[in-house]
């Protein structure tokens, strides 16, 4: 079984994007998927995500669905990713992906989640020398 773990409940695309989405790692990407204002709201400053991580089968992802339903829904494939930056913030940190074919992705989440911790270790291994990582916002 292909497992995914939800790693932020806080993830938005963008500095302009206020709402709130979760992001899921899994062994082959990333998938954020976008909650509802209510729900946004709801989370104050996190944690949104604690250990033990919510678990599910990657095969119960629709991810055509997945995408139609918001623009700001991602599927992120780690084969597909050019270079990687992971930011490390102040109130957020972040992701900043450009893939093969050029697209970039933005994604933000609060600092009191456990993303960051889990992504450095998953995506150095899913990306070796095509991921960054800095401190500070750009």
């Amino acid at each position: 079984m292909n497992i995914a773990e939800c790693i932020t409940r806080s993830c938005t695309t963008g500095w302009l994007d206020w709402i709130h989405g979760e992001l899921w790692l899994t062994p082959i990407g990333l998938l954020r998927r976008r909650l509802s204002l209510e729900e946004s709201r709801s989370h104050g400053f996190g944690p949104t995500a604690t250990e033990p991580l919510e678990r599910a089968d990657v095969t119960g992802f629709d991810l055509e669905r997945l995408l139609a339903e918001h623009p700001t829904n991602k599927v992120i494939l780690f084969a597909e990713v050019s270079h990687a930056r992971l930011v490390r913030g102040v109130t957020a940190h972040g992701l900043r992906l450009r893939m093969r074919d050029g697209e970039r992705h933005k994604l933000l989440w609060l600092t009191r989640d456990p993303a960051y911790r889990i992504l450095s270790e998953a995506l150095q291994a899913a990306l070796g020398d095509r991921l960054r990582q800095a401190a500070g916002h750009r």
